[in-house]
């Protein structure tokens, strides 16, 4: 099928410099980002997969039963960038929740039955939505919605006021004032692009393990993660205080 600039796509497609508007929700639409924490760790598994499966950061918002965001993959398969997000995200709450003994938020997420992999709980419903955008148009519409979002939803009465999103990236401020910083420039170079292709090409067996993208790594044994965020988790955490106490 030929695709036509300006044009928008529900397809997750292998484009160079193609930017997917996607939306996941979470398992039931259970709120599990009602929650500080959790949303804390979100953000920390957002990060950390911009690092490890690269991809240009144009807009996010996490909303208490799902997140939409704007982003282009180097890689060029949005499916492995939000299934790691996922993945990682999963894990560090379901960590969190039996850590702290959170029965009842465990209970809203455990499978009716255990999967063959032995995962008894999931964060996330299986599929997402992704929505291919080929204009500068398109990107602006879709970046003002996810920023809209929680104003909509009434969390909050206006975007600036609503933390877990990146509006406030987009206005002046200083290092360390943000969550996490948004690409100004969203489009790879033909450099980048070409250096990523051979990477791929030479790197396809040594690839991350895939993690249940729904319930990450269920059985919570992931410490290599779990350490690493840890220190991650906790500089977020005194950025929110910060924050907070600039108000």
């Amino acid at each position: 099928m030929t695709k036509r600039p300006g044009k928008m796509h529900l397809f997750k497609s292998h484009e160079p410099n193609l930017v997917h508007y996607v939306t996941a929700v979470t398992y039931n639409r259970v709120p599990v980002f009602k929650s500080e924490k959790a949303c804390i760790l979100f953000i920390e598994a957002l990060a950390i997969t911009r690092e490890k499966e690269p991809f240009k950061l144009i807009g996010y918002v996490l909303m208490p039963d799902h997140f939409h965001l704007l982003a282009n993959p180097l890689a060029l398969d949005i499916s492995v960038v939000v299934g790691r997000l996922k993945g990682r995200a999963a894990n560090s709450i379901l960590n969190w929740l039996r850590s702290e003994n959170h029965t009842v938020s465990l209970a809203k997420l455990k499978l009716p039955k255990a999967r063959e992999t032995g995962q008894t709980h999931a964060v996330w419903m299986k599929e997402f939505s992704a929505v291919d955008i080929w204009s500068r148009k398109f990107i602006r519409q879709k970046l003002q919605y996810i920023h809209e979002n929680p104003v909509r939803a009434g969390l909050a009465d206006h975007p600036a006021k609503w933390r877990w999103s990146s509006y406030r990236a987009y206005l002046p401020h200083k290092a360390g004032e943000v969550l996490i910083e948004i690409d100004w420039k969203w489009r790879w170079t033909e450099a980048e692009l070409s250096e990523a292709q051979a990477r791929r090409t030479s790197a396809l067996s040594k690839r991350e393990p895939s993690s249940n993208e729904d319930g990450g790594n269920e059985d919570g044994n992931n410490e290599e993660l779990s350490e690493a965020q840890a220190g991650r988790t906790s500089a977020l955490s005194k950025r929110i205080k910060r924050m907070r106490s600039s108000k």
